[in-house]
């Protein structure tokens, strides 16, 4: 991993941690928070696909040479 990758992680755990501290207040609240950020993390990873994948379903689409 670059170190531009590792800081911008680092920033977003952090901003993350800070805003569940923050929701800490009340059970509620806090699982609320947990359930966003679940949901957020489930459509990114169902967007993202590797770039070999994309290329194995692409190659598939094509017609067969003759």
């Amino acid at each position: 991993m670059h170190l531009g990758t590792v800081a911008l992680l680092a920033l977003l755990a952090a901003l993350w941690l800070y805003g569940l501290v923050g929701q800490l207040h009340s059970g509620e609240a806090a699982m609320r928070y947990l359930t966003l950020s679940l949901a957020i993390v489930a459509v990114a990873v169902w967007r993202w696909q590797p770039r070999a994948a994309r290329r194995r379903f692409r190659d598939r689409r094509r017609p067969p040479p003759d």
